[in-house]
């Protein structure tokens, strides 16, 4: 069932992926010379790849993922609420928000390291390319050097950035295992009070265990997931925010299309008369060497 659906939603993937990159693409040609002579080629590109990916993923993560998870969620809380009381809901609820605040807390603190390293990404591939495409300037200049100094200081940064990324990524990680493994100490202590008190079995204890650490594989996905939809999010607004940038000089939408009569329509004599196909004439010109 899962391939049947991959294979399925993919058209409807693809499609709104291939319109978004499509549109993208023709307002950039449709902007002037002057951005293109100042333009990024590297960044840009990588720009346009990670936009389109991210809708992939946005959609894709939306309809099968998210929907499903916080309807699996609802539904483990329930039974819980249902045959063991509202005390062990109440520590599953307080559990979930928990885990849910400090996963979207700290992944919006780590959007902003997230976003300076995307940017030192796009600003060393883009080093790169520009140089290679311009390495016979390069070469004629001895600017080798220059050109690996430079892009080895866009490296040392992208690697603090990688670090600081890689730690607030472990920070998330532990406090989502903590906030987990209270919850689940707590749900545990529950039920083990009700077993020595005579008002449940051991069965109960499994059954309160095995449905609460069903509810950690979703949770750990709502992590994953939201961090990674953060990330698309942030990756499609950078690729539509170049279909912001205007012309200097913007083409009218209500300007006539460019007519040429045909020559047979040009009164005899005329000199400012179009032709039709149009073309060059000399008339009264000489080339004469001197005596």
């Amino acid at each position: 069932l899962q391939e049947l659906r991959n294979a399925v939603f993919v058209t409807v993937t693809q499609r709104a992926v291939r319109r978004a990159a499509r549109g993208v693409f023709r307002h950039l040609n449709a902007l002037d010379m002057n951005y293109h002579l100042q333009r990024n080629t590297g960044a840009l590109t990588r720009v346009i790849e990670r936009g389109s990916r991210s809708i992939n993923y946005l959609m894709t993560s939306m309809v099968f993922n998210v929907v499903p998870t916080v309807f699996e969620i609802s539904l483990v809380s329930g039974i819980l609420a249902y045959n063991f009381g509202p005390s062990y809901a109440a520590v599953v609820v307080s559990t979930i928000v928990a885990y849910i605040v400090y996963t979207i807390r700290v992944t919006t603190w780590r959007t902003q390291i997230r976003r300076e390293m995307n940017e030192l990404d796009n600003k060393a591939i883009g080093r790169v390319v520009d140089t290679l495409m311009n390495i016979e300037t390069i070469k004629l200049h001895n600017g080798g050097a220059h050109e690996e100094r430079a892009y080895d200081g866009v490296l040392a940064d992208y690697e603090k950035a990688m670090i600081r990324t890689q730690s607030s990524l472990s920070l998330l990680n532990f406090g989502q295992n903590a906030i987990f493994s209270a919850g689940l100490t707590a749900i545990m202590l529950l039920s083990a009070r009700e077993i020595a008190a005579g008002g449940g079995s051991v069965g109960d204890l499994v059954l309160v265990n095995g449905l609460l650490f069903q509810l950690s594989f979703p949770l750990n996905f709502i992590g994953s997931t939201y961090r990674e939809l953060r990330q698309a999010m942030i990756d499609m607004e950078a690729m539509f925010d170049l279909t912001a940038v205007q012309p200097a000089i913007p083409e009218r939408p209500d300007l006539p299309d460019l007519a040429l009569p045909l020559a047979s329509a040009c009164p005899p004599g005329a000199l400012n008369c179009p032709l039709e196909p149009p073309r060059i004439e000399l008339q009264n010109v000489a080339f004469t060497y001197p005596n």
